[in-house]
């Protein structure tokens, strides 16, 4: 019996360790917090934080796994990757690209070689004179750490400036000295899912990521909606995602893109070597037939696929619909939920969980980690709308008083 180490115990890797156990694997979950939905499904649980890859090697060798993997999340990327080396365990990149893919330091650089279209941009630390910035970040601008994920210390400020008073926060997020300062872009923020095959990028789902209207705490994602509506950038998206492919020089395995398309057309924001943290593991292989999952699993244990690879898949041309809510609510203390079975029992709904329990206390909306839960729809034709406004309509999260602490966003 093979096994698994899956670094990371939340709500995202949780299809991983049923997809892991489908297979006959034994398990392993790394994850600093015990109190981890995954660590109580595991066979075997890691107390160890999965930005620690020494930790995570020791745990690994202990454990004698014979593959590892992450999804849904940046940072473990790296940390997989370096386990699977030090080990002598399967892997499809290098830990030099890895640090591309983790770094935006090493990816902004990696972009700009490359002539693939991305902000402006430039890196500041403690001794930057954020004065002498203005003439070349004269509007708004984004400060980022270059290593966080979960949209933590990523702020929407008005200038350099307010920019120059936020860099420690930022950096707190952070294990560099460094932070990624960027002209803001208005735009409209669009994802690309792919698979790399024999270094070919095919593009499975293209989505909209639907973001909460936040003045400063920017790109934290409310829904992913399939297909998307900018139907007419198609061309433009393939090409610049191609370029991305390329860029990395990957060989095989997923490929998550974030894009930014405003006036001045469409850009890059990041790009991560990982299945997407909107749980597009529940509905690619809906939309596509291809179990990506499957896919990042069989390779993590150096075996081909057990899904078959569809060569000329366009995910322009489905009839297919897809939604992902992502849920958040208003601070307060929770009494009571709508049960997990009335959400799963609703027209559409294939997939769907918490993140908080009765009793529990929900902290003000600062950034992706305070996500209450997710509910996911998939319609093979036809319209997903009555379902969502369903959704919306009778869903609850209620506090000691009986108001819904539930917070409804745009569809």
């Amino acid at each position: 019996m093979k096994r698994i180490m899956i670094l990371g115990g939340g709500t995202c890797q949780l299809s991983a360790l049923h997809k892991a156990k489908s297979l006959g694997l034994e398990t392993v979950v790394a994850d600093m917090l015990q109190s981890a939905p995954g660590a109580a499904l595991a066979d075997f649980y890691a107390p160890v934080s999965t930005f620690d890859p020494e930790a995570c090697k020791r745990a690994a060798a202990a454990l004698r796994v014979d593959g590892i993997m992450t999804l849904g999340t940046d940072q473990p990327v790296l940390t997989a990757v370096l386990t699977a080396e030090a080990l002598g365990l399967p892997t499809l990149i290098s830990t030099g690209q890895a640090r591309t893919l983790t770094n935006k330091r090493e990816m902004k650089a990696l972009f700009h070689q490359h002539h693939i279209p991305t902000v402006e941009y430039c890196l500041v630390d403690e001794q930057t004179d954020f004065k002498h910035l203005k003439s070349r970040f004269p509007g708004p601008v984004v400060l980022k750490p270059l290593d966080s994920q979960g949209q933590r210390g990523v702020y929407r400020l008005a200038g350099v400036e307010e920019a120059a008073s936020m860099l420690k926060k930022t950096l707190s997020y952070s294990r560099e000295k460094e932070a990624l300062l960027e002209a803001f872009y208005p735009s409209d923020e669009i994802t690309v899912s792919g698979w790399v095959k024999k270094g070919k990028l095919t593009l499975l789902t293209v989505t909209d990521r639907v973001l909460m209207d936040d003045p400063v705490n920017i790109g934290i994602c409310t829904s992913h909606r399939f297909p998307t509506i900018h139907q007419e950038l198609e061309e433009e998206i393939k090409d610049v995602s191609l370029r991305v492919a390329e860029a990395f020089k990957l060989e095989e395995g997923p490929l998550y893109i974030q894009l930014l398309e405003g006036d001045q057309g469409v850009l890059v924001n990041e790009a991560a070597f990982r299945i997407g943290g909107a749980f597009e593991d529940l509905i690619i292989p809906r939309i596509t037939g291809f179990d990506i999952l499957d896919g990042v699993m069989a390779h993590a244990l150096g075996e081909e696929p057990r899904t078959g690879w569809k060569e000329n898949w366009d995910c322009f041309q489905t009839e297919a619909k897809a939604s992902v809510q992502l849920m958040f609510a208003h601070p307060g203390q929770i009494r009571e939920i709508t049960p997990l079975e009335e959400l799963l029992a609703m027209e559409n709904v294939v997939g769907a969980g918490y993140n908080f329990l009765p009793g529990q206390w929900i902290r003000p909306t600062e950034d992706a980690t305070a996500r209450f839960g997710y509910c996911v729809f998939f319609r093979e034709e036809g319209s997903l709308n009555a379902s969502l406004e369903s959704f919306q309509e009778t869903f609850r999260i209620l506090d000691e008083q009986g108001r819904n602490l539930y917070r409804k966003f745009p569809l």
